[in-house]
């Protein structure tokens, strides 16, 4: 599992001082764009090939609450691969506590947004991540 490191800002929290929910797809986006750098695929050279990845679909499971200052480990895998879309799987960790998991699928489009099949070379790419990251143990 790829992973992405950030610290918890204050613009982040609500007044309970814990991280405010939707900043968990933000954190999401965050350990994707550094996954797909990792993985050989910025997503800058997706778009300029004419290929956008839009994201189609979210869920995040909420264990326990991140904080102000706390040190964030957000790793992310591959786990679906198909013709047009890919499904990403998220864990949002403080050193050994698992405070949330997730997921987006990303749908293949053109240009203007309708719906096509990814191209091969991409396609490639992440049926190769899902293969490597399916012996790693499933998100919960």
């Amino acid at each position: 599992m790829h992973a992405a490191r950030l610290r918890v800002r204050f613009d982040e929290v609500d007044s309970m001082g814990i991280v405010h929910h939707p900043r968990y797809l933000v954190y999401f986006e965050i350990a994707r764009t550094e996954w797909m750098r990792h993985q050989g695929l910025p997503y800058r050279a997706v778009m300029e090939s004419g290929t956008q990845l839009t994201v189609a679909e979210t869920g995040v499971k909420h264990l326990l609450p991140a904080r102000y200052e706390d040190e964030l480990t957000i790793g992310v895998r591959c786990a679906e691969s198909g013709g047009a879309s890919v499904r990403l799987v998220y864990e949002v960790r403080r050193g050994g506590d698992l405070l949330a998991t997730g997921f987006t699928r990303l749908g293949s489009t053109d240009t203007s947004g309708r719906p096509k099949r990814m191209p091969p070379e991409l396609r490639a790419r992440f049926d190769a991540a899902a293969a490597e990251d399916a012996a790693q143990p499933a998100v919960s």
